[in-house]
Parts: C-alpha cells; structure tokens; sequence
C-alpha cells in the first residue's frame, strides 16, 4: 500500500473519506524507546486509521536517530570504521562481542539494526588492544595484524635472514625444497 493510493480514499464501511494526519507513538527497540510522530491517513467520518510501509518505516528510522542521540550510540558508519580500522571482518568482530552472527553487526553497519547501550560500551572497549586481544583469545581466534602493520614472518628464524645459503620455504607447501 503506498501513501498515494489512500489520499481521497473511499472507506467503505462507514462513506468517509481518509486524510493525512499524524500521530505520536512510542517505538521499542534494544531495550530502549523513543516517542516519535508517525503519518497515517485517517477516516474523517469513523476515525479509522491506517499506516502504510513506508510510514511506519519512516517512524522507525526516526526512533533510531533519536535513540542513538539520547544514548550517544556509534552510527553504522563508525561501527564499520572501527571494524575496518583493526582489520575484522563482520564475523570476527561478532565473535569478540559474545558470538553475536556476523548479520547482526552488518545490519548496524547499514542502519538495519540499532545496537543496546551495553553492546555499544562493548563495542567502544574494543579499541583497547589489550581487550581486543583477551575477546580474540576467549573466542578461541587470533587477531589479524592491524591494517598498515608487515605480519611477522615465523617461516623464517633470524639465523636464516642472516645466512643467505639457507633455503627457500616451499610456497606451495609441497614438501620438496629447492
């Protein structure tokens, strides 16, 4: 149902006819609410009231900025900054906050989703390296090298960077040396 098809409408049982309006409404979300307004159109003969997709969809979009105001939640841009930033993908930074699937943080990275005060805290203690790491080892996963930082290369031992003539590691993990 689109917002242009019940301007004007005809409501069949009573004859009115549906208009525009708003109404205030609380939205729940997280554990947290928010009073917004949300458009509906109404019957100005009984008083009927209907809400199309797109009105309600609205409201919650509403809701979320106005939660993530009020509680001063990071916004989907900087969750996936940060994520980036210490070289997660969706499903590692799901795993350091409780095991929480990958979707999950994908739809706060897209605005889908809005994220409890508790778990953006959590979120916020990841820029710890220390905490970072003490998740990473809980979760039973290593952390990827930082993005900009050269990995350590334990292929090799210091003897070997020294000694020209030792041979190569095998690429291909073929078990046949050069």
């Amino acid at each position: 149902m689109s917002e242009l098809s019940l301007e004007g409408h005809l409501h069949r049982r009573c004859g009115g006819h549906y208009a525009l309006a708003v109404e205030e409404v609380t939205i729940r979300l997280s554990g947290m609410t928010a009073r917004v307004d949300r458009a509906m159109y109404k019957c100005d003969k009984c008083g009927d009231r209907q809400h199309t997709v797109e009105q309600r969809e609205d409201a919650e979009r509403e809701a979320i900025l106005t939660m993530r105001s009020q509680h001063s939640l990071l916004t989907g841009k900087e969750i996936r900054h940060f994520r980036e930033s210490v070289g997660l993908n969706t499903a590692q930074l799901g795993e350091l906050l409780h095991g929480l699937p990958k979707g999950i943080v994908e739809g706060w990275e897209k605005g889908r989703y809005l994220q409890s005060p508790a778990v953006d805290a959590m979120l916020r203690s990841l820029s710890d390296v220390e905490e970072r790491e003490r998740r990473a080892t809980r979760a039973g996963f290593v952390l990827p090298p930082l993005p900009g930082t050269v990995a350590a290369d334990t292929s090799h031992s210091s003897d070997d960077e020294l000694n020209p003539s030792a041979p190569e590691p095998d690429p291909v993990g073929s078990g046949v040396q050069p």
